[in-house]
């Protein structure tokens, strides 16, 4: 009788995971009976307030989230066991372990969706003495994206890039009350206040998929964008995106296999060209970085380490438009040229299919490849289009002028998915680092020095409080490395403005000086400088590891 009726009750909570996860939801009729033991009501009481959860729901985590994870929930206790011999009554709705609301006299509980740029800022600005901080996410740690593209090529390692959440904020790790919860935040519910949760997991924890809600008195969603595919067949199978540091290891995994099989006996002209053949898709700075570091790795260390094979490599860069769009158009023909100088070849076009080994352009055209990789920007996640809050142009979290989703209360949204709602008069931010960064830190002094100190912090507490000077985001510039030691420098405050604008040798030492200060670490500083000095005298790190 039971069973039936955990079986009526198998309706799924919707969602999707964030951060550039790709997700399917399957649904399922009912749910599967187990066996797990009750705990008893002393132990339930022991461990804490947990309730129960009676519902599941697969979720097929990409590759790059999945991958060499191995850290498990901060809370695993007996208590947090799915429990499927229970009372009729409580199967009216899904029970889930977890975070309970706080208690008068505890701190306000700061739930932060995400470990990008936004949401480390924040993490990093927020006066744990006021608050006690939740941080849910499917890596435990920062990238320090503008410097991933030197990683694929061994010019930095990959730990140089990588920054322990726990170290930018330490009350994760120390604080009885603060937690960091290596998961995908599934559904919210803003009503009660609570975030439901999915582990990433490899099959270790007793049931799996595993879920677990976390309640909130401030809510802030910084769970990034993914890559834009624009629905073409065959990208998410055989492309490489760069986003993530597990991006960076396998696309340089991928690139020295295909340079060793090239020069195996046997492997005809034509197959050697195309599997030392390197395609790009996207002319942005990703792309472009990316080309430039390639075309120095083949350039100084391919042609000498790699003799047999060196006239078959080649590197082409497809864009629809124009490289860099948004760069000055004297920086765009210096790029141009640079590049094309290097050898890296320039094509005009937009791609109709992704096959295993090759692409079908829109013109008919077929481009061979050995490794693909797409760079063609960043669209809202499947977690952020499945939730029910306003949404900006372009399919972001709608949020005003002080980054607050305003049809909710207590939740407030920054970084790359959310965008100001047409009624604020303001244009949607671009989804670059700077950006997240800044409102991650001015999110931060709102929380301290606004809602902390007026005692604001517990739930639906902060209606009345006057907020201040809202958001106003300007643009510092744009840069981006070409490669040999030449980069493009604009400090212009937008696209159409007036201002600074260079290229070349001095540009590339600004590029690197200005990237140097901002990593986050004095720790990773030492790093970035070593793996910068020692590829310099010795060359760029060029054996394949597993």
């Amino acid at each position: 009788m039971a069973l039936a009726r955990v079986a009526r009750s198998g309706l799924r909570r919707s969602g999707g995971s964030f951060g550039g996860n790709r997700t399917e939801d399957v649904f399922c009729e009912g749910v599967s009976p187990c066996q797990c033991s009750m705990p008893s009501l002393e132990n339930v009481r022991e461990y804490s307030n947990l309730s129960y959860f009676s519902s599941t729901k697969n979720v097929n985590h990409m590759r790059f989230w999945s991958r060499g994870i191995r850290v498990m929930p901060h809370y695993h206790s007996p208590a947090a066991e799915m429990v499927a011999e229970v009372s009729d009554s409580e199967y009216d709705e899904p029970r889930y372990p977890g975070l309970e609301a706080t208690k008068p006299g505890e701190k306000p509980r700061v739930v932060v969706l995400g470990t990008g740029w936004a949401a480390c800022r924040f993490l990093k600005g927020l006066d744990t003495k006021i608050y006690d901080a939740v941080c849910v996410s499917p890596r435990n740690h920062m990238v320090f994206t503008p410097l991933l593209a030197s990683t694929c090529v061994g010019t930095l390692e990959f730990r140089s890039v990588a920054e322990p959440v726990s170290r930018i904020q330490s009350a994760l790790a120390t604080s009885p009350n603060s937690y960091f919860y290596l998961a995908s935040c599934i559904d919210i519910d803003t009503n009660k206040h609570e975030v439901y949760c999915e582990t990433v997991s490899n099959g270790g924890l007793p049931s799996e998929p595993y879920q677990f809600k976390v309640a909130y008195d401030k809510l802030v969603i910084a769970a990034g964008a993914e890559p834009l595919t624009f629905g073409i067949k065959g990208v998410y199978e055989n492309a490489f995106f760069l986003r993530e540091v597990n991006h960076a290891q396998e696309i340089r995994k991928k690139l020295l296999l295909n340079l060793m099989l090239s020069e195996n006996p046997g492997i005809s002209e034509e197959e050697k060209k195309r599997l030392l053949h390197c395609v790009v898709i996207g002319g942005g700075p990703t792309g472009v970085e990316f080309s430039g570091e390639l075309s120095d790795f083949i350039m100084r260390d391919v042609r000498e380490r790699y003799t047999h094979v060196k006239d078959y490599i080649q590197v082409t860069l497809i864009e629809a438009n124009e490289i860099l769009s948004s760069f000055d158009v004297g920086l765009r023909q210096y790029a141009t040229k640079h590049l094309t100088k290097s050898g890296v070849h320039l094509m005009r076009g937009v791609v109709k299919e992704v096959h295993p080994k090759k692409i079908v352009l829109n013109d008919g055209t077929d481009v061979p490849y050995g490794l693909l990789v797409w760079s063609t920007g960043v669209g809202p996640s499947n977690f952020v289009k499945s939730l029910n809050l306003p949404k900006s142009p372009g399919g972001r979290i709608g949020v005003d002028e002080w980054l607050r989703v305003p049809s909710v209360e207590d939740v407030f949204a920054l970084g790359d998915c959310a965008g100001f709602l047409e009624q604020t008069g303001k244009p949607v931010l671009p989804a670059l680092a700077q950006v997240a960064e800044r409102e991650g830190k001015y999110l931060a002094e709102l929380f301290n020095k606004k809602i902390g100190k007026k005692n604001g912090g517990k739930a639906l507490s902060a209606k009345d409080i006057s907020l201040g000077e809202p958001f106003v985001y300007k643009h510092l510039g744009s840069m981006a490395s070409v490669g040999r030691y030449k980069a493009l420098v604009d400090l212009r405050q937008s696209k159409d403005a007036k201002g600074l604008s260079h290229a070349g040798f001095v540009s590339w030492l600004i590029w690197r000086s200005a990237y140097l200060t901002r990593v986050v670490s004095w720790r990773n500083r030492f790093y970035v400088a070593v793996n910068w000095a020692t590829t310099l005298v010795f060359g760029r790190d060029n054996s394949r590891i597993g």
